[in-house]
Formats: structure tokens, C-alpha cells, sequence
């Protein structure tokens, strides 16, 4: 039995291996879809057999167009027919596009060396951000005038190397299954060219001059992150709070679905427009209890329970750092350089949320919050917000003493009422005899 879209679902007989495929290619009907994914997430069984597809097969509805006209690995990348132009536009509201005129190249940042023909329809390369293995990312400009974050995998050197593209897998669930939320970086689209698997997604704000890049790319940019605001040490208690507050709401989001991030660090963690988002969804994958060596070590937790728990520890390292800076010696304890007083005034009880940070970096996983949603609450409940100073300006303004009547209170003051109108009564009734008899 299962819930899904507020429905209860009830599913006996677990789906066959063709189902579970079709499922994360995205070829079911939402009707069966719907009945499959409550079954998948509860089912421990099947959330393996579906990590296992994950694994083993890029056979999902973005891979299979990038594969549909095979290229061989023998001819260069920069070399390959652009005329195979596949895309596919998951942003609410739009269909699919079809293959435009390709846009020419750009001036590139860095070494241009290594790659100078620029294949991707409608976007015009700008400035390289980052590279790995086998992905590039990099800012760009569309056909608007809009500038965005551009990532590409190489999807022949994954096959060459004999690599799963797990990018693919992240990008469909992802765009599928999450729904928009301030802290989550928003994906626009996602199409494949020749051997490239691409997606674009917000930039974020310049580290050098911490603007938001609007019409103009700066000369010098570079993503502003988290990492970035580390290195130049600790920040205030009140925005270190603020920040993880932020990132637990985004996390909880990704959580409600099911799905954990595994690689929650501060280079993750970019602005966008002055807005903390949680970034880099490569890695992400169904919430599975079962050991993992992927991610980034220092942000893994000691069991490498990579499931909705390893997000959790990365998190509580995260507010740590966002607390101390990068000096770990002490973690998960906070050392005595951290402001107290800054925090009293604030009104976050220091001592409760390094309690926080301590669960949220247990050892073993059942020592730690289920999720984020139960990490955010309690990190909530260490703000102090009594009233406190609402009584004391109400006790500067003297307040007339209101004391509470009861029955026999009630009784008396008739009686009295009744004593004091008495004699007036007497008298109008002496006054009208007195005047009958004259009459």
C-alpha cells in the first residue's frame, strides 16, 4: 500500500522487469505510473532492481536519442554530424522543440584549445565555469538574451570508458517528480546534439562583484557558491541560520519525493539572484538504505548510507562549517570561537543546535533525523521566541486591576443597587397619593 497525490494506492504483485524499465524511461501512462512509483518506494525489492537498471542501462527516453544514430568512437567529437539535434523541453508548459539552426561559436574562457567548434542549437557560449571527466559546464547566452548555466556530458567517452551516465537518470526524476521551489535550482531544458547530453539551468550570481548576471556577463565571472563564502571564513550566526533554514526547506522538497541528493556540499550550493539553491543533481537517486561509495568523502557519513540520512549528515556538516568556517578539528562539536553572544541576541540557543548538528551527524544511520523535514523542525525549535518582551512593555504602562466577579459578587452589588433606589421609589409613590387626595 502506498500514497500518491493524496491517493492511497494499493499494490500486491511487484512489476515486472519491462514495467520498472519503461518506468524510468518515462514511457508509462501517468495512470500506471501512478500506481507503479508508490509500489517502487515502499517496496526495498524493487527500489534495488530499479538502482540496479540504473546501473547497468542508459536506455531512458534522452540516452536513446542521443544513441539513436550511433557514432563511432573512432571519429572526434568536434567532427560529428550536427544535423542529429534531439531535444527535449521538460519546463511546465512547453512541448517538445524541434531541431533548429545551430547557433555558431563564441569566445570561450580559458584554454580554447581543446575544443573550438560549438555544436548546441540556440545558445551562444560565453565563459567556462567548470570541468570534470566528462562534463563541461558553462555560462551561456540563449537566443533572448537570457544568460544560464550550460552542463554537457560526453555521452561516447562514458560508453568508451564503460561508465553509467547516472546524469540522465537524476535529470528525469528531477524534472519529473520535483516540483519548483525557491532553494532548488531550476532545470529550464534538457536536448542531446551529435554525442552530447545537455541541460540548462539558473546561473548563478557572480563571485567577483556578488551581482546577478542579468544582460551582461561580467569580464572576470565566476559561480558565486557557498564554497566560495567559506573560504573566506565563518559567517554571522544569524545568516549561518538563515542559510541552513533555506536548505533544509529546498531538501525537504527533494525529500517529500522520495529522492536523496548524495552530494550536499558548500560547492553545491550556489546563489542565484541573491537566493541560496541547492545545485549539481547528478548524483541523485531513489531513497535506498544500502551502503555507498558515492559522493564526496568529507560530507559521507562514517556508515556511507547514501540514502535521505547521508543528506541529512551533509547538511549538519554543512550548518558546522556555516558555524566555524572550515576549521573541523572540533566537529561535530562547536568550538568556543563561535559568537555566543551574537546567537543570544539573535535568539538561537547555541547549545540546542549543536544538540541538532550532533544527531544530524550520528555515526550510524539510525542515530540520525529520517529526513530533512525532521532536521528542519527541530533546528526551528531552537530560536527562542518567547514574548518576553512583549509582557515587559505591557508592564510599563500601568493597567487598571480587573478582578473577576463571581455569583455571590454579583448578588451584593444587587442588593446595594436595590437599597440605593429605594427611598426614591418611596417618595414618588408618597408624592402621588399625596396629590390624589388634594385633587
Amino acid at each position: 500500500m502506498g500514497r500518491f497525490g493524496g491517493w492511497v494506492v494499493v499494490m500486491i504483485d511487484c512489476p515486472d522487469a519491462a514495467t520498472l524499465q519503461k518506468l524510468e524511461a518515462g514511457e508509462l501512462g501517468d495512470d500506471e505510473a501512478e500506481r507503479v512509483w508508490p509500489h517502487v518506494e515502499e517496496c526495498p525489492t524493487c527500489a534495488g532492481r530499479l538502482e540496479g537498471l540504473r546501473g547497468s542501462n542508459l536506455d531512458t527516453r534522452v540516452i536513446r536519442a542521443a544513441l539513436r544514430d550511433e557514432v563511432s568512437s573512432d571519429v572526434p567529437v568536434e567532427k560529428q554530424s550536427a544535423s542529429v539535434a534531439s531535444t527535449l523541453v521538460l519546463d511546465e508548459g512547453l512541448e517538445t522543440v524541434s531541431p533548429t539552426k545551430t547557433v555558431g561559436g563564441a569566445v570561450s574562457f580559458g584554454d580554447t584549445s581543446r575544443s573550438t567548434d560549438w555544436s548546441i542549437p540556440d545558445y551562444e557560449r560565453v565563459r567556462l565555469c567548470g570541468e570534470g571527466a566528462f562534463g563541461t559546464v558553462w555560462a551561456v547566452c540563449d537566443r533572448v538574451g537570457m544568460h544560464r548555466a550550460l552542463k554537457t556530458i560526453d555521452l561516447s567517452r562514458l560508453k568508451n570508458a564503460n561508465v553509467e551516465c547516472r546524469e540522465s537518470t537524476a535529470l528525469e526524476a528531477y524534472c519529473r517528480r520535483v516540483r519548483r521551489h525557491r532553494n532548488l535550482i531550476q532545470i529550464f531544458h534538457v536536448g542531446v546534439q551529435g554525442s552530447l547530453l545537455y541541460y540548462t539551468m539558473e546561473l548563478a550570481d557572480d563571485a567577483v562583484s556578488r551581482k546577478t548576471v542579468r544582460d551582461t556577463m561580467p569580464a572576470k565571472y565566476r559561480p558565486l557558491s557557498l564554497h566560495t563564502v567559506l573560504g573566506k571564513g565563518k559567517v554571522g550566526v544569524t545568516t549561518a541560520m538563515e542559510v541552513a533554514l533555506r536548505l533544509l526547506r529546498g531538501l525537504s522538497r527533494l525529500h517529500e519525493t522520495g529522492m536523496a541528493h548524495r552530494d550536499i556540499k558548500p560547492a553545491n550550493i550556489v546563489f542565484v539572484d541573491r537566493e541560496v539553491k541547492l545545485a549539481d543533481i547528478g548524483m541523485l537517486t531513489t531513497n535506498t538504505a544500502t551502503p555507498s561509495q558515492v559522493g564526496t568523502p568529507a560530507y559521507m557519513p562514517p556508515d556511507r548510507q547514501m540514502d535521505l540520512t547521508g543528506d541529512v549528515f551533509a547538511m549538519g556538516r554543512v550548518l558546522f562549517e556555516l558555524l566555524v568556517g572550515y576549521e573541523v578539528e572540533t566537529f561535530p562539536t562547536l568550538p568556543e570561537t563561535v559568537d555566543r553572544g551574537e546567537a543570544s541576541g539573535a535568539g538561537w540557543d547555541l547549545d540546542r543546535v549543536e544538540r541538532v548538528i550532533g544527531i544530524a551527524c550520528a555515526d550510524h544511520a539510525v542515530g540520525r533525523y529520517a529526513n530533512a523535514e525532521q532536521m528542519l523542525e527541530e533546528l526551528e525549535a531552537c530560536r527562542d521566541l518567547t514574548l518576553a518582551s512583549l509582557f515587559s512593555d505591557l508592564g510599563a504602562v500601568e493597567q487598571p486591576v480587573r478582578r473577576e466577579t463571581s455569583v455571590d459578587d454579583t448578588t451584593a452589588r444587587v442588593l446595594v443597587a436595590v437599597v440605593n433606589v429605594l427611598p426614591w421609589v418611596l417618595g414618588l409613590i408618597l408624592a402621588i397619593v399625596v396629590a390624589q387626595k388634594l385633587l
